[in-house]
């Protein structure tokens, strides 16, 4: 059985999104190849910083409702049937190449995240500085 996809997922970005949020952001070139937006939940974020932007000192979180983009249509999906945080957005249909959309209703919070040279995204500092914002539900 598939593990129940959060109120709450986050997208990683290296640039701020722009502000006031378009309707539908630009695709990040990694998501256009895979075909799907990648995603993560809450518990994942510090995982994943650390292993996909270990060179940057800033990133940006951006906060999606799954309920809001679920009311479009997409489908979410985890990756390894949801053992890891690692969760999916496709299009409708569930297939490659089809995507769900990121942008203005569906991003419902952005923060910007720092660490201190020297220390990683998992480091226990760095995820107490985000003071408690991310989470999977209210």
């Amino acid at each position: 059985m598939d593990r129940p996809v959060p109120d709450y997922v986050y997208k990683i970005a290296v640039t701020p999104p722009p502000n006031p949020l378009p309707h539908s952001l630009p695709m990040s070139e990694l998501d256009q190849e895979d075909g799907f937006i990648h995603l993560s939940n809450a518990t994942q974020i510090p995982i994943t910083a650390s292993l996909f932007f270990p060179s940057y000192t800033t990133l940006y979180l951006l906060r999606v409702s799954s309920v809001v983009a679920r009311e479009e249509g997409p489908v979410f999906k985890w990756l390894d049937e949801g053992q890891t945080g690692c969760i999916h957005l496709y299009g409708a249909n569930g297939v490659k190449g089809e995507f769900g959309r990121l942008g203005l209703g569906t991003v419902v919070g952005v923060r910007l995240w720092k660490r201190s040279e020297g220390k990683g995204w998992d480091d226990k500092r760095t995820i107490d500085s985000l003071h408690g914002w991310l989470k999977d539900s209210e």
